[in-house]
């Protein structure tokens, strides 16, 4: 009975110390338990709310009049930068191209009239398929820089113009009349047999045309390092075939004026090398190995001088004049120009990907017309872009000053509890709102890219925790266990040996809602006292 008694004594006894140390003013309760000194990082954060968006949108429209033949996405597919989404009936356009492509072939044979009379000559009935060979090759050239570049609706664009080029030089060679017309002009002693054999050419325009086809597939597949690879490639094999290309098709369009003046300041080096050779051979021991020297330069300047002379002859026979020459270059300019834009015009009929994403809507249909009047203005592809998300808050003007560009955050989304999510601050607006009298900043934080966001949608509401300070690995205490004043804190630390209270002074630095900094005064794992209102 008296343990009994004792024991009961005893719990009464602690229960009125618990209630003594635990009881304060104003009805909460202020308890002390243990912690124990820990290390980390510890950081000072700003609350940033508003809703998640997706600015990445492209309301996708053709740019020409004509009717919707090819739609080849469909509401939620996901395409890549560069993938042809959708394609008007280009019959017209290609027509156009064929019409600059004759004007072309016509102000070449103006000039092979005027230079060659009744003797044709051979190479210049293929000049066109040269320029169009020459034309791929550079949009071939220009799509690789441009992937490069990550421009990838512009090099999908350039291989289709390279494939257009192309197909258009074949027509040129595989014309079933063209050696029936080149016979018509050559030379009556010159036998047929001496007309060139196309094919070759033929089959490697085939297998380029299949290959741009194919790397088109690459760059809407999104594997565009193994585009840029087969540009390579097929640039390297194009150059190949150039040099028989060339030598079929010899452009007149580059004439040179006469070039007298030339020749003549050529003469005038050999009169000067000439006086020379004469100076030395005046010499009692003159150098035979030096004079034999000036004779060979001097031989070599009258070649150079005579070339120039016989191009100058040729020209003035042929009955031209600077006027004309300067009137039939410019015709060939102009038809290059007019090809140039009739094959923009044809890429106008085609829309295609301006980033990664996703296909929300597509309020068209085949054989839809769009007139001259909306084709500008009506949608064909809605497109967003689901892999750059970011959310738009406010900061108190307050906190507003400790917030700058690049500073990370923590992004949570109400919908899904639990999950963060990483960004970066990416503006401040130097321009407040106003609510209900409270300034606030608007700011923007972008979710870092690379993640998989798919499951988000625009317009969820979140929370950015945006960090202001950071401290890594520093030592940390709650701020209940910070004891005094600025420039005199201390804390309670337990003695493990005889489990007495001392008071250690410490010095503190960055303190957030929770924890403070402990810069100097304590170590990891000490024992300390905290104070817990609960």
């Amino acid at each position: 009975m008296s343990k009994r008694l004792t024991l009961i004594t005893g719990l009464f006894f602690m229960m009125t110390i618990i209630l003594t140390a635990c009881s304060r003013p104003g009805g909460a309760a202020l308890c002390q338990n243990t912690y124990t000194v820990t290390s980390g990082d510890l950081t000072n954060t700003i609350a940033s709310d508003g809703n998640l968006e997706m600015p990445n949108v492209a309301y996708l429209k053709f740019g020409s009049p004509g009717m919707v033949k090819y739609i080849y996405v469909s509401k939620g597919d996901n395409v890549n930068a560069g993938t042809l989404l959708c394609k008007l009936d280009d019959t017209r356009q290609l027509l156009a191209v064929e019409a600059a492509q004759y004007n072309l072939e016509i102000a070449i044979n103006n000039v092979i009239q005027t230079c060659c009379g009744t003797r044709y000559p051979t190479y210049y009935t293929m000049a066109t398929a040269l320029l169009r060979f020459e034309q791929a090759q550079a949009e071939i050239n220009d799509a690789g820089a441009l992937l490069e570049q990550k421009k990838y609706v512009d090099a999908s664009s350039n291989l289709a113009l390279a494939k257009y080029d192309l197909a258009a030089a074949r027509t040129v060679y595989a014309e079933p009349k063209h050696d029936t017309i080149e016979t018509q002009y050559l030379d009556i002693n010159q036998p047929p047999s001496v007309l060139p054999d196309y094919s070759p050419v033929i089959s490697v325009l085939d297998t380029a045309i299949t290959r741009l086809a194919d790397l088109q597939k690459l760059i809407e597949a999104g594997d565009y390092t193994t585009a840029s690879g087969g540009i390579i490639s097929l640039v390297a094999d194009l150059d190949e075939t150039y040099t028989r290309v060339k030598s079929y098709s010899r452009l007149p369009g580059a004439f040179t004026l006469p070039d007298t003046s030339t020749a003549l300041a050529i003469s005038r080096q050999v009169l000067d090398s000439l006086s020379k050779i004469q100076k030395l051979l005046r010499q009692d021991n003159y150098d035979i190995v030096d004079v034999s020297q000036q004779l060979q330069m001097a031989q070599h300047e009258l070649l150079i001088s005579n070339k120039v002379l016989n191009q100058t002859e040729t020209v003035y026979r042929a009955g031209l004049n600077p006027q004309t020459l300067r009137t039939y270059n410019l015709n060939i300019d102009n038809a290059l120009v007019n090809i140039e834009k009739a094959k923009q015009d044809v890429l106008d009929t085609e829309i295609y990907a301006p980033f990664n994403g996703v296909v929300v809507d597509v309020p068209i249909k085949i054989n839809d017309r769009f007139s001259a009047f909306d084709y500008a203005s009506k949608t064909a592809v809605l497109l967003v872009d689901t892999g750059t998300i970011r959310i738009t808050g406010t900061v108190d003007e307050l906190d507003i000053p400790k917030v700058r560009v690049k500073q990370l955050a923590t992004i949570y989304v109400d919908a899904f509890p639990g999950k963060k999510l990483a960004g970066h601050v990416t503006f401040l607006s130097p321009f407040a709102s106003m609510n209900k009298s409270v300034v606030q900043f608007p700011v923007e934080i972008y979710l870092d890219p690379g993640e998989d966001y798919s499951f988000l949608r625009s317009g969820l509401t979140a929370t950015a925790e945006i960090t202001t300070e950071l401290r890594e690995n520093v030592l940390y205490i709650p701020n209940g266990a910070v004891k005094g004043f600025p420039g005199n804190c201390y804390v309670e630390v337990v003695d493990p040996s005889t489990s007495k209270i001392i008071k250690k002074p410490v010095s503190i630095g960055l303190q957030n809602n929770h924890f403070t900094e402990v810069v100097s005064g304590l170590k990891e794992g000490e024992p300390i006292l905290r104070e817990v209102v609960q």
